[in-house]
């Protein structure tokens, strides 16, 4: 059986920076991931802040361009320009240069296995096919939006948005990024973010949301991701964004948006998408994960150093205190606009205009 003071399922943002924050304040630290190589495949818009890119150093290998912009398209025809700085990486250089910061203080990463069960302080792990056991003072459930460790604490599935990308060649050169609300993808929106000749284009939906039969939704009302997309790809290459609706590349994922949950429970802690700390509205998680990810590793070797779990809870006061009002209002924001969704285009127009963070309406008081 291996032991070590703090153990880390998942070598994401937050699970690399949580090992990394961990490690350095000298706790002994296993990193688990299930994929066998960290970053791949890449579930991600990847769009990153600026200061993200500046602090850790990220070069043309990790980042291919920058962005100046964001255009949010309305339903009703309505176009608004909004200064949004940012930058377009390659996320899996991203997450491999984070998990090498994790390596250097210390952690030990291990790729390819997967957290089967918990026992108290000792995880049930499978690793290349054989069953083993890990012992741990604290656990940092790091493991995404499907997380183990989140189940373990006891708690239910955050409610999500089905997400779809394709990575689709650029029609014209492009330096902002395009948001598209449309009917045809309810409960989230469309996206372009150019990534040089090519862009990464996709939608989330809620599958939960009614629609009236048609183009992209099942005989029960349900939208189906995937056609969702094609309908969405198609408009994109009438307009002559895209050359092509042929897929370079293809990904999709879950996308937290019911907000931040609990996070601590006895030995185990929650942090990126597995505390379902990405904005619940535009769905950006990698910033938080990243701050989220290093105030876990930091509480859980104190709390593994002297034995005190009433640490942990200092971890959620935390996130309460810096996360809590920016994820809350997003919550609202969402719900707010959920019955919008079968209005007409100048009914849900106006809506998105208090549910989108473009628009100044947003901030104002719910």
């Amino acid at each position: 059986m291996r032991r070590c003071d703090v153990l880390v399922i998942g070598a994401g943002p937050a699970g690399s920076m949580a090992a990394a924050a961990a490690a350095a304040e000298g706790a002994s630290v296993i990193m688990l991931d299930r994929k066998k190589e960290v970053g791949l495949p890449v579930q991600c818009a990847e769009y990153i802040p600026v200061q993200i890119a500046t602090r850790f150093g990220l070069g043309r290998e990790a980042v291919v361009q920058k962005v100046d912009s964001m255009n949010t398209h309305l339903p009703d025809g309505g176009v608004t320009e909004t200064p949004f700085r940012g930058m377009i990486c390659n996320r899996d250089r991203l997450d491999r240069r984070l998990a090498g910061l994790a390596r250097d203080a210390g952690a030990d990463l291990i790729c390819g296995a997967k957290a089967t069960g918990v026992d108290g302080n000792q995880v049930t792990v499978i690793e290349s096919g054989r069953q083993s056991a890990i012992q741990a003072e604290v656990i940092v459930g790091a493991d995404g939006p499907a997380s183990a460790v989140r189940s373990w604490m006891g708690l239910d599935a955050n409610e999500f948005v089905h997400a779809r990308q394709y990575l689709l060649p650029l029609g014209r050169e492009l330096d902002s990024t395009e948001i598209f609300f449309r009917k045809e993808i309810p409960g989230g929106y469309g996206w372009v973010f150019p990534k040089g000749d090519d862009a990464n284009v996709g939608i989330g939906v809620d599958p939960g949301i009614g629609m009236d039969p048609g183009i992209g939704v099942d005989p029960g009302g349900a939208v189906r991701p995937g056609e969702a997309l094609e309908v969405f790809t198609r408009e994109l290459l009438a307009m002559g964004l895209i050359r092509s609706v042929e897929p370079l590349a293809r990904t999709g994922g879950l996308i937290p948006v019911g907000g931040q949950s609990k996070l601590w429970h006895e030995n185990m802690i929650l942090a990126g998408d597995a505390a379902g700390q990405c904005h619940p509205v535009t769905g950006a998680g990698v910033a938080n994960a990243i701050f989220a990810g290093e105030l876990a590793g930091a509480a859980a070797a104190r709390a593994a150093a002297g034995r005190d779990r009433e640490i942990l809870g200092d971890y959620e006061d935390s996130c309460r205190l810096f996360l809590g009002d920016t994820l809350d209002l997003a919550v609202a924001r969402r719900k707010y606009l959920l019955p919008f969704w079968t209005a007409d285009a100048g009914e849900l127009s106006e809506a998105i205009k208090k549910s989108w963070i473009a628009y100044d309406e947003y901030y104002e008081d719910p």
